[in-house]
């Protein structure tokens, strides 16, 4: 059974270890660089990305189309073997593989996933892996990093002792001579081998045709052993035609290396053959005598089944794992084989178990969903995060840890477990929820808020309000939020004010998207931030000179991303006399996660200050003195860090208000 601490150990090690990250984290930035010098040449990109999603949205899932393309690819003379589970793949292809003892293969994730490698040396056949980011892994047993760079986190060094312990001897740690000599090694086995297996990138049901790219020619070789050439694809890589894989191409290829089209890309429509003499077909002229498709689903059609379509719309770019906080401190800890970082560990729940997922790091995402933001096709694994964090928790494999505060929720309505009484307050124009942080960690932001609705001599009610629900709809436990809900609306309604302001991001994120069926109330919600600057605006808030102060802003990821809320905030710094405000690296809609959200901070503490020191350095960057957010969560975790000073608006505001 995958048990915390069994996690925290999984982690400490990238988390103490940063330099193993610097290769990985200058390869990420290049490929960033690239795609800024080249966006040019996609004067239609936002067109081609919604094509592109259109195609996958119809495609998925789609048992005609994927009918139709099996049909036109036995009719091209492909032989299709439909593999339910891992287990029917891998032992077909052994079949296939006979007598033979040598294979060469070109890089896979759908192999990755059903263990081929392993299974085929298992059984005695040599297998080669003939892209060198893969051949490097293989010779090191590290695992990928990056869908279409897999060796991209490790340094010219230490591929240079990889390559001295494999072959007994010393390796200059130049990447020219490196390269060359896994040139040369790689072209000896291709060229004994005469059955060889690709992935394909996808599949044209109009046309029967397998559509794979690469760039260092690999796959040309592969594909042209004499004996077979094995295709091995799962069938969410189905498209209607070749017109729109070729535009997935392109975004994939611009997405994964920032380049605007891949070195290779190979249409493989049929078996090599000639009819020259006298008409007479003969097949395997000067490729294989035979292609043989492999149609993976090992949980897919399940998936599909229970609303987990988009999951699969992915194209392997990996340019979800760019932006992705917790892969930024951990690299490849995170993910599933080669489906890297959040996306994978949500997949690895259909494609191997609910224990795998968790064993990958289901539990790991901040729900931030800053994947959602860079996926070409809107792939956010925020949603898919806390759906399958609810199946793990009905199925009793949910963490003590999170346990307890379900718990604590239950018994005392709050988080924590704290049964001091809350301060009670009538008024009918404004309702002020603070939030459990905010009544019982950062008291502070509460005080300073209330303060300030007294300086607008404003009728505000105090309730005996109960946990908004989002740590442990968060956490997997949506059972328990409608309970809550009900109650908070009940004791709002008695008040009759039509307007609710609250301190903290994810308790507005709760009553605005979390409860939609139960706000039949016409109740206006905004955070205090937006309220407080409506004042201003009108003049009731009226702000004096105070410290000269060089602030910058940190967007919450439920406030901003998840609600769009980001001039607010950001106007009311700017109002503030004597403030200095610099935008932060990394803002608004690509803001870094602070690293305290899904609940991660209750169970990795080191993991969510490993990422909350990230979010530091962006401040430091711009010259900030001081970090302002309006979420709680985010101060607290900011401030853990112990390297700036972190304070919340409402505490800045009082500071400037007369």
């Amino acid at each position: 059974m995958v048990t915390e601490a069994h996690l925290k150990n999984k982690i400490s090690k990238p988390l103490k270890n940063k330099g193993k990250l610097i290769a990985l984290r200058k390869a990420f930035k290049t490929t960033r660089e690239r795609q800024e010098e080249n966006i040019s040449l996609f004067p239609d990109l936002e067109q081609r990305i919604n094509r592109l999603k259109q195609t996958r949205d119809f495609s998925i899932g789609n048992k005609e189309l994927l009918s139709q393309a099996i049909k036109k690819f036995e009719n091209n003379g492909f032989r299709v073997f439909y593999a339910d589970t891992k287990k029917d793949a891998v032992d077909f292809i052994l079949k296939e593989i006979g007598e033979e003892k040598l294979v060469v293969k070109s890089k896979s994730n759908v192999t990755k996933e059903i263990g081929l490698h392993e299974y085929l040396e298992k059984n005695g056949v040599e297998v080669i892996e003939t892209d060198l980011g893969d051949y490097i892994l293989q010779l090191s047993k590290e695992k990928p990093a990056h869908p279409t760079g897999p060796a991209c986190h490790l340094s010219r060094h230490e591929i240079a002792k990889i390559f001295s312990d494999s072959f007994g001897k010393n390796f200059e740690p130049d990447p020219l001579i490196l390269t060359k000599f896994g040139k040369e090694k790689i072209r000896g086995y291709i060229e004994k081998s005469k059955i060889g297996i690709t992935g394909a990138n996808a599949l044209c049901a109009e046309e029967g045709a397998a559509v794979i790219i690469n760039n260092e020619g690999n796959i040309n070789l592969v594909q042209m052993r004499e004996k077979k050439h094995i295709i091995v694809t799962s069938i969410d890589k189905i498209y209607p035609n070749i017109e729109e894989a070729i535009n997935m191409v392109k975004l994939c290829t611009y997405y994964a290396t920032g380049a605007p089209i891949t070195s290779y890309i190979e249409i493989i429509s049929g078996v090599s053959k000639t009819a020259d003499i006298e008409k007479m077909l003969f097949k395997g002229m000067q490729g294989p005598n035979e292609v043989i498709l492999v149609l993976v689903d090992n949980g897919r059609t399940e998936a599909f089944a229970k609303g987990y379509k988009n999951l699969f719309y992915c194209i392997g770019c990996g340019n979800c794992l760019l932006d992705c906080p917790v892969y930024h401190v951990v690299g490849n800890e995170y993910g599933y084989k080669g489906y890297l970082g959040g996306r994978g560990a949500s997949a690895s729940f259909f494609l191997e178990n609910p224990e795998a997922a968790l064993e990958n790091g289901l539990f790991f995402c901040t729900t931030c969903n800053n994947c959602e933001v860079s996926c070409p096709v809107d792939i956010g694994n925020a949603d898919y995060s806390e759906r399958l964090r609810e199946e793990i928790s009905l199925a009793g494999l949910s963490f003590p840890t999170h346990n307890q505060v379900l718990e604590n929720i239950k018994m005392t309505k709050n988080p924590f477990g704290d049964t001091s009484k809350k301060q009670i307050k009538e008024g009918n124009e404004v309702v002020y929820y603070r939030g459990c942080m905010a009544l019982y960690r950062e008291k502070n932001i509460a005080d300073s808020t209330i303060k300030l609705l007294e300086k607008l001599n404003v009728s505000y009610a105090l309730i005996d309000e109960v946990c908004c629900g989002s740590v442990a709809l968060r956490t997997g436990n949506k059972k328990i939020v409608k309970e809550l809900a009900k109650e908070n609306f009940e004791k709002i309604k008695k008040t009759g004010a039509k307007t609710v302001i609250f301190s903290c991001a994810g308790c507005l994120r709760a009553f605005m998207k979390d409860y939609p069926d139960l706000n039949d109330t016409n109740l206006e919600f905004l955070h205090s931030s937006q309220y407080f600057l409506q004042k201003i605006k009108e003049g009731k808030l009226k702000l004096k000179d105070g410290r000269k102060l060089k602030v910058t802003f940190h967007d919450p990821c439920h406030m901003g991303r998840h609600l769009k809320i980001y001039e607010e905030p950001r106007d009311v710094l700017k109002r503030l006399p004597t403030i200095e405000f610099v935008e932060i690296n990394n803002s608004k809609e690509n803001s870094r996660c602070c690293g305290a959200g899904g609940g991660v901070k209750s169970i990795f503490g080191e993991l969510s200050v490993s990422m909350a020191k990230e979010r530091i350095d962006d401040a430091r960057d711009v010259g900030a003195k001081i970090i302002v957010s309006t979420c709680p969560f985010c101060k607290r975790n900011l401030n853990d860090s112990l390297e700036m000073e972190v304070i919340d608006l409402s505490e800045l505001l009082l500071e400037y208000s007369i």
